[in-house]
């Protein structure tokens, strides 16, 4: 199933929400529950970011001194992909930073539109905003879809091995894959002799019920410093897809987990 189906399907709630929603505060960055939820406020709202995010006062603790940066997917935005997770890090004492890319086309809130090279220059010159803000030595990563792909291109070819601590990646085409066009070429370059950079810890985590990414297992890498999660693996009831992923509280949790391993959580289902 294409991206472009999986927005049809959610077009008609999108847009009844969205003109709903026309007039509320951008300001106010609410809190979303869900894909959907957050899409149709991005589109009444363009140019939202998600609460939590991109405050270049905040100054990174002894306790996560990474900054974490959010990279959203493709026909996605910093709001619609993150409303839920960037406060959530941001609680956990993260200093949190969601770039918007890509804006190339006639809607402003469907981003990563530009070749995966081109999205990870937009990253480096971002990533180098946080790191002269915030004081930082290295910065994490957190991806989704396109968003998980378009770092290792970063770290592999831009300098992002000096700059990136570790890439945390929500079911990313890191191989050919039906779903999104993230170009095989590159694809092929950025994963010849390995699919991880030297240094740079890396965490896949995927659901089996991905309708973008077919096969799921397109998103696993195999190099080295890489640790790939099936969300079902550790709870079989988790019927998460593609979309919503980043609200997933099992895929939330792992991505807190793989940011700071040294205090993990329990898994709860």
């Amino acid at each position: 199933m294409a991206a472009r189906t999986v927005l049809t399907r959610l077009s008609v709630a999108v847009v009844a929400a969205a003109v709903a929603l026309v007039g509320t505060p951008a300001s106010a960055a609410p809190e979303a529950g869900s894909f959907a939820e957050a899409l149709a406020y991005s589109i009444a709202h363009p140019g939202v970011v998600p609460a939590g995010s991109n405050d270049y006062s905040c100054v990174p603790t002894a306790e996560h001194p990474e900054p974490v940066v959010l990279v959203h997917g493709f026909l996605e935005n910093s709001y619609d992909n993150w409303a839920s997770l960037s406060p959530r890090l941001a609680a956990a004492g993260y200093c949190v930073f969601a770039i918007d890319y890509g804006n190339t086309g006639p809607v402003q809130s469907l981003g990563a539109l530009e070749p995966i090279p081109d999205s990870a220059e937009e990253l480096s010159t971002f990533v180098d905003a946080v790191l002269a803000a915030t004081g930082a030595e290295k910065v994490a990563i957190v991806g989704h879809s396109k968003g998980g792909t378009v770092p290792r291109y970063y770290a592999r070819f831009l300098g992002g091995d000096r700059t990136v601590a570790r890439i945390v990646a929500l079911s990313p085409p890191n191989y050919p894959t039906a779903g999104p066009p993230v170009g095989n070429d590159v694809l092929e370059r950025l994963n010849e002799g390995s699919d991880t950079v030297a240094g740079i810890q890396y965490t896949t985590i995927v659901t089996r019920y991905d309708q973008i990414v077919v096969p799921y297992t397109a998103s696993l890498l195999s190099g080295a410093g890489n640790t790939n999660i099936v969300l079902q693996d550790l709870c079989p009831a988790d019927f998460t897809e593609h979309t919503g992923i980043s609200y997933d509280p099992l895929a939330q949790q792992l991505v807190l987990d793989a940011l700071d391993p040294a205090n993990t959580s329990p898994i709860s289902c």
